[in-house]
């Protein structure tokens, strides 16, 4: 209960008002508390003297307006005689560098005002014991300060540890809680021997349980201190040490501090980073449709920072829509090797208990197809389970998908606006805490973004789903092939927007005699005279200057930094005739969409035809909604850049990284530690490491999909003249050409007109590569992803799903891409004669 009087005393500092930026002047202890209080646990109540009372107290002893708000604060907490525990909290404890675990007093059972006061000035003089400055020397850390907690007694029936970590061996797959009955002080102290249950980190089921003597703690309390711990990691951004009690039901959290010493990790599959996932072989993993937002290596603080956002959005979402139970906490999205995966598990998991889905179908269209995993055979109680979950979130479903158009337009309207207040505010002259704030509420926004974007993308799958099953007794073999083509040439598509406004760009350098000038590779867009052109390429900009390559990973220029690559685009635009144009194959595009929805309107009954005819409407609009928010996530996440360069600036300036562009293998906990001052002083060890391994994961192939960790593959061989790749079609049409292998679209030589595109993944900034390419072949994505959706718009015959299209195809091979059959064959390989090659394409082997 907030009391106005307790935060009016000189040095009292109630636990319930401070903030993120009050650790300074309250201690690590204090702050984790207060975060945790935040996050919502429950938190037993209480005050800090702070560093300047303290301060206060060791050069001039009680006076008599320190000893009066200390007492008088007192008072207010524990007035009905209650025990209270006094905790030290120094400035430098409990931080991401060093816990000082034990090293500062702790004193319990505390009654009365001489005691209060006895233990007050224990704790203070314990930032000198010999202990704590021997720690400080071992660990290079500067002499601290010391303020001092002051709670209310928890009066336990049981307590303990958590660990959301196995803190001895590093095992970040393992949950480990200790706990005895009675207070936690005795197990801490090693007094005596405590309950230990391990729990694995998936599904928090027991692997491991230990009891001296009789039960101190029950499994279902167990488990419920383990998900805090994580509940506890999730908030602070590391992994955490936990203290915990149980009174009358209640698991009450008393300290919560950072693992900062475990054993290694290393596994004889590979090697475990820093930022890897903790997982198990429970956990089935997959690369598709999470590599399409975020493909390829990515650097440590984009990592972090999805970490912080996505995956809280797709929890929150699902416990909103009564898919998930309140202490169901899966992890979705994880990281190995500097990549990203999506768990398949706990997406079947969530998709099984929503009546209109179905796992089978959800892999199918967004994960490449179904996977040939076994999965066990659920219980009857499983089963039963379930069912309950289906009825319960129906009223919620049913409510989202009426109101999601609307949602859809309040978070870009939100999106938007808070766009045009980061843009009018001057970052050189915030402090480190404003820009942390300005940068924490971005994430929040963020989060809000991917709710509703994860929702649309569930409403386009299962709108491609319902148009399939009212199609497939009319096309019979031909469907998956043809379905595509119902969801080409649609107006409004935001990602295929990009090269129609680039090819407008074209028409207006041609009209205002920009052409010649804008063939320069030195051509500055920005700069040139001509109004009408930079009034256009402004406009362009504004619109889609937050997309580009790789466009989520925060190390990777924008268009609005960096146009070449769209520049490069108009360039090449401007000798294209019209009929080549994105709106001319947009419109054609359009022309066979409408001829094959009135061949299948002309072959359908009445009542069939009118229901086919609002669920295919309703489908296509919301794959073109897909699109559009898939943008709005992008803006969000790139918002950072107004930021960005100032903390760069200030970064380099103090010392802590020696470039600028080290900030990126900084992680965001890092970023924002430095920027609400409990930072280290310096980070280039960190940095150097982590570069090092960047470049060494570079070279490492991980499998598509795999069960726990991965395992690095070997390099599969190039393909030889005669080889046929299959994948999914996404795209009807045939062509045969040139390959072109783009693995990274910074590096590699650019595509040339007429060339088939073969790539990993692709996302919106790939866009402008379509309008050149005359096919396209990727390794992940299916009929629903970003990339087969804009293929769909520019006409492009089109296979995804293909899985190792990248390294058995070579840049140069003859290939015959079959959009509608979902085939690859490669007539002429590089280096290889093949004289069969014209009679292989003349014959048709499409």
């Amino acid at each position: 209960m907030r009391n106005p009087t307790l935060s009016t005393m000189p040095h009292i500092r109630p636990l319930y008002d401070l903030d993120d930026h009050s650790r300074p002047v309250v201690g690590g202890k204090a702050g984790s508390l207060a975060a945790l209080m935040r996050a919502g646990f429950d938190v037993p109540p209480g005050f800090v003297l702070d560093t300047d009372g303290t301060a206060l107290l060791e050069t001039t002893g009680w006076t008599g307006e320190l000893r009066g708000g200390l007492l008088g604060a007192y008072s207010e907490l524990a007035g009905d005689g209650a025990a209270v525990a006094v905790r030290s909290s120094a400035v430098d404890e409990d931080g991401a560098e060093a816990s000082f675990a034990g090293q500062h007093d702790t004193v319990l059972n505390v009654r009365g005002e001489a005691e209060l006061l006895k233990a007050v000035e224990q704790c203070v003089a314990s930032l000198d014991s010999a202990a704590a400055v021997a720690y400080r020397e071992r660990t290079g850390r500067e002499p601290s300060r010391m303020a001092v907690v002051v709670q209310r007694m928890v009066p336990a029936e049981s307590a303990g540890v958590a660990f959301s970590i196995d803190p001895i061996t590093g095992d970040a797959s393992r949950v480990v809680v200790e706990a005895v009955a009675g207070l936690g002080e005795q197990l801490v102290s090693g007094a005596v021997e405590g309950d230990r249950l391990v729990f694995a980190r998936s599904g928090l089921e027991v692997v491991e349980e230990h009891r001296p003597g009789a039960p101190a703690i029950t499994i279902e309390q167990a488990r419920e201190a383990a998900l805090a711990a994580l509940r506890a990691e999730e908030a602070f951004g590391a992994p955490q040490d936990i203290e915990f009690a149980f009174a009358e039901g209640t698991l009450w959290l008393l300290q919560s501090r950072v693992i900062t010493a475990t054993g290694s990790a290393d596994t004889e599959r590979g090697w475990q980073s820093e930022f890897d996932t903790p997982t198990s072989d429970a956990d089935v993993w997959t690369s598709a449709n999470v590599q399409e937002i975020l493909p390829g290596l990515l650097t440590p603080l984009t990592m972090t920072t999805f970490d912080e956002t996505v995956p809280r959005a797709y929890t929150m979402d699902y416990h909103d829509l009564k898919l998930l139970a309140k202490d169901e906490w899966p992890v979705f999205i994880g990281s190995f090797y500097d990549r990203m995966f999506l768990n398949i598990t706990a997406t079947r998991l969530v998709s099984n208990r929503a009546i209109s889905a179905g796992a089978d179908a959800i892999e199918e269209r967004y994960l490449g197809g179904a996977t040939k995993e076994e999965w066990p055979e659920p219980t009857a109680r499983e089963r039963l389970r379930t069912w309950r979950f289906r009825f319960t979130s129906l009223a919620p479903l049913v409510r989202m998908f009426i109101t999601l158009g609307k949602q859809a337009d309040r978070a870009e309207r939100r999106a938007l606006a808070v766009e045009q207040k980061v843009r009018a505010l001057d970052p050189a002259a915030m402090s480190d805490e404003r820009l942390s704030r300005v940068r924490d509420r971005l994430s929040d926004i963020g989060v809000e973004v991917a709710k509703v974007h994860l929702r649309i993308t569930a409403a386009a799958g299962l709108g491609f789903d319902n148009v399939q099953k009212l199609v497939r007794p009319i096309l019979g073999d031909e469907t998956e092939g043809k379905l595509p083509l119902l969801f080409t040439g649609l107006q409004g598509v935001e990602s295929a927007q990009i090269s129609i406004d680039l090819w407008e760009l074209s028409r207006v350098a041609l009209r205002e005699g920009v052409a010649e000038r804008l063939r320069d590779p030195a051509f500055d867009p920005f700069a040139e005279e001509n109004a009408a052109w930079r009034e256009r390429f402004s406009a362009f900009i504004e619109r889609h200057g937050h997309r580009g390559l790789n466009e989520v990973e925060v190390s990777v220029q924008t268009w609005r930094r960096d146009p070449a690559s769209a520049v490069a685009v108009v360039r090449s635009f401007l000798d294209m005739e019209e009929e080549q144009s994105p709106l001319a194959s947009l419109a054609r595009q359009e022309q066979e969409r409408l001829a094959l929805t009135d061949e299948l309107m002309r072959r359908m009954n009445p009542a069939k035809r009118a229901l086919f005819r609002w669920v295919l409407g309703d489908a296509q609009r919301w794959v073109a909604q897909r699109e559009r928010t898939k943008s709005l996530v992008v803006r969000q996440v790139r918002l950072v850049e107004w930021l960005l360069p100032e903390v760069q600036r200030r970064f380099v300036e103090r010392g802590l990284i020696d470039r600028e562009e080290d900030i990126f293998f900084l992680s965001s906990a890092e970023l924002r530690a430095v920027l609400e001052g409990d930072g280290k002083s310096s980070y280039r060890d960190e940095v150097q490491r982590r570069r090092r391994e960047y470049e060494r994961n570079r070279h490492v192939i991980l499998p598509e999909r795999f069960r726990g960790r991965p395992e690095p593959l070997e390099p599969a061989e190039a393909g030889h003249a005669g080889d046929v790749l299959t994948g999914t079609p996404v795209s009807a049409g045939m062509v045969t050409a040139r390959a072109r292998v783009i693995r990274d679209p910074r590096v590699d030589e650019p595509i040339q007109p007429g060339e088939v595109l073969v790539a990993p993944v692709t996302d919106a900034g790939w866009t402008p590569l379509f309008a050149l390419a005359s096919g396209l072949v990727v390794d992940m994505g299916s009929a629903l992803s970003h990339g087969s959706t804009v293929a769909r718009e520019y006409g492009l015959p089109a296979v995804a799903n293909v899985r190792n299209g990248t390294t058995v195809i070579r840049t140069g091979d003859l290939v015959a891409v079959n959009g509608t059959k979902g085939t690859i064959h490669i007539l002429e390989a590089v280096g290889e004669e093949h004289d069969g090659a014209k009679d292989a394409t003349a014959n048709g082997p499409l």
